[in-house]
């Protein structure tokens, strides 16, 4: 399983040269920020439009916060990054996991939650679960797998994550993948080298100005694809109201706690983009037999 982690903020006309420049705006912005830091979960993002409000975070101090999704009482503890990036950091290199939990991991995390069946007794393995692997630790909090491992192209990513399993007792592995969120070709081969015969791998990604599609093509020789938008009535309902009514988001203050019926409902996101923010779901199973 694997959620993409990146956002594009260019019209959705523009397809090529984006990368390089979303890299240089974030360094530029890295540079001149200043010290004043807000200190909710999602502060470290650079991007407008934080979250669909399914996560809920209680602060233990020290960058430490006990996790959960609304649809489930499992909880992990994990680390959230709290700091600049130097210009070493961000020039040349993919650091976008360690910005912020980004909507498709919530997604995800809440999607395999609601499908934890799917997972029951099967070896797991999150591909750029960035700076938490959210989705990858409670599945294996819910201890419903018979092996986890979790990975991210970026070192940092991988080091705060098992700074995060060390706070947990979870029967999860930790390595460094071998893709960038803007690689399709190597995400393909690496689910390609990984996956047996009738293996199943679920990516989750907003369609961005066609990307996810064009991914979807480069798996069909391979894959048995099918693409689902509409694959949670909860999901769908708070999408449309961050796209055309009310956005609730998680009251994550001192007093927030787990209690989900701490909500702000607000008037509608103006930064809200379907296309750019709303993760589609991608179950792709492979040909073949053992």
């Amino acid at each position: 399983m694997t959620g993409a982690n990146t956002e594009s903020s260019e019209s959705e006309g523009e397809r090529q040269g984006t990368v390089a420049r979303r890299r240089w705006r974030i360094l530029a912005e890295a540079l001149q920020r200043s010290n004043n830091r807000d200190a909710s979960p999602d502060s470290v993002s650079t991007r407008k439009f934080q979250s669909f409000g399914l996560l809920l975070f209680e602060e233990l101090g020290q960058e430490f916060y006990s996790v959960r999704c609304i649809n489930s009482d499992f909880k992990v503890i994990v680390r959230l990054l709290r700091r600049d990036f130097s210009p070493s950091q961000l020039t040349g290199f993919n650091n976008t996991g360690n910005v912020c939990i980004w909507p498709s991991e919530e997604i995800l995390t809440y999607y395999c939650l609601s499908n934890l069946k799917i997972f029951s007794g099967k070896s797991v393995l999150e591909l750029g679960g960035g700076m938490t692997s959210l989705a990858g630790m409670l599945v294996a909090a819910s201890g419903v797998v018979s092996k986890m491992v979790l990975t991210d192209g970026n070192a940092l990513s991988v080091s705060n994550v098992k700074v995060s399993l060390q706070k947990n007792s979870l029967p999860v592995e930790t390595c460094a993948s071998l893709f960038f969120d803007d690689g399709r070709d190597s995400l393909l081969l690496t689910l390609l080298a990984v996956l047996r015969p009738g293996g199943t791998a679920l990516v989750v990604a907003p369609a961005r100005s066609g990307t996810f599609h064009c991914f979807a093509s480069m798996c069909r020789p391979h894959f048995r694809v099918a693409i689902v938008e509409k694959y949670d009535h909860v999901v769908d309902q708070l999408a449309q109201k961050s796209f055309a009514g009310n956005a609730f988001l998680p009251l994550l203050g001192g007093q927030g706690g787990f209690n989900h019926t701490h909500c702000l409902q607000s008037a509608r996101d103006p930064h809200y983009n379907h296309n750019l923010h709303f993760p589609l779901l991608m179950v792709l199973k492979k040909i073949g037999t053992n």
